[in-house]
């Protein structure tokens, strides 16, 4: 009996990685030889700054994922002619740029504001001259794309939240958050907040996040749902975002210089949670956040005594971390409040609600009774 494969009539179906120069891409789009808008490819949705993002990295010289393209033949005209499957809005802002329909936004830093043809002819060369990995498809058919793209996903491992939102917003508060992140690696590294696995996950966009929204709405509720409306409402626009920036690096320099020894690896205060109410603390201490969603009678409105014996302020925030560390039948009775709120839920107000104000309370001059 023969075998099954041999018996199908067409050909199976045929990858290939290749590298592809910009100009092949626009002399295929030219000739229209380059289909953009096979039946199975998504609509274009990319805004202006998504595209500037692309086109300034393929001016620097950095790589972007690979485009995947079924070739078909016509047996007639014996010309090759191309679908692009997956990468049609990474083509489309090649394209654009290339026909001056796209001026680079301010993201592109030194090449804000340019179009193609106001490029220098040597940054004109590099974005021609720069190859695009492509996966050729050769013989597919439409159910041989769609098993494709069905085995690939089978492999992916699914965007966290902090990956999905860097991938569906492209606006100033995305950046703020991004840019931030960036300027305090050595933060990140030095106190352990972060390995560099989860910080390959975006783990700490997510926190920078939640710093900013402190900043610009008090504290109040945190979670995926409260940091996706964050990254929505500023995607246009972020007022005042210089200053904003200054506050975020005030506040962990602070942290850096003040509190960086019992900050560290293997801390409770080191990690996420805990950090960002230390974060809130000394944020409100320097320059002040609003009341939020915190109860006015416990939110500490007098911030003129914070931070005034960093002393004491180290000894609070070390008894902290050892009450978060106790178990609760260990915990005196007049901090198990605090201790349940630190156990459970902390991304949840009304946990926010109970911490924060004790926090802030560390960073006075009056040392925590001994418990």
């Amino acid at each position: 009996m023969s075998d099954p494969i041999e018996q199908k009539a067409n050909p199976l179906p045929q990858s290939q990685l290749e590298t592809f120069a910009v100009s092949d891409f626009l002399e295929w789009h030219r000739s229209r030889r380059l289909d953009l808008n096979p039946h199975f490819q998504r609509r274009s949705v990319w805004n202006a700054q998504a595209k500037t993002m692309l086109i300034d990295t393929i001016l620097r010289g950095f790589p972007i994922p690979k485009v995947y393209i079924r070739s078909k033949i016509d047996t007639q005209t014996q010309i090759a002619y191309r679908e692009v499957v997956d990468g049609q809005q990474r083509l489309r802002a090649i394209l654009d740029f290339a026909s001056n329909k796209l001026t680079l936004g301010r993201r592109a830093n030194e090449f804000a504001g340019l179009t193609y043809d106001e490029l220098s002819d040597s940054f004109q060369q590099t974005f021609l001259s720069y190859t695009v990995a492509v996966e050729h498809l050769f013989n597919a058919s439409d159910e041989d794309v769609l098993e494709i793209f069905s085995r690939l996903n089978s492999y992916t491992v699914p965007l966290n939240g902090a990956e999905t939102r860097h991938a569906t917003y492209q606006g100033e508060f995305k950046w703020a958050v991004h840019e931030a992140s960036k300027r305090h690696s050595r933060f990140w590294d030095e106190h352990g907040i972060f390995t560099p696995r989860t910080r390959l996950r975006m783990a700490d966009d997510a926190l920078l996040a939640e710093c900013y929204g402190i900043l610009l709405r008090g504290v109040g509720d945190g979670g995926a749902r409260a940091l996706k409306q964050l990254y929505q409402d500023y995607d246009s626009e972020l007022p005042n975002r210089p200053h904003l920036d200054e506050q975020v690096d005030l506040a962990l320099s602070e942290i850096d210089e003040n509190f960086g020894e019992i900050i560290i690896h293997g801390s409770p205060l080191a990690r996420p949670p805990h950090f960002l109410m230390v974060f809130a603390a000394v944020a409100h201490a320097k320059v002040g956040i609003s009341i939020g969603a915190m109860h006015r009678r416990t939110f500490p409105d007098d911030r003129s005594e914070a931070l005034r014996n960093v002393e004491v302020a180290i000894e609070n925030l070390e008894m902290i971390a050892d009450l978060i560390s106790e178990d609760r039948e260990s915990v005196p009775r007049t901090w198990r409040r605090f201790h349940t709120a630190s156990r459970s839920s902390t991304h949840r107000l009304a946990s926010r609600r109970v911490r924060f104000p004790i926090y802030f309370r560390a960073l006075l001059p009056q040392r925590f009774a001994p418990v």
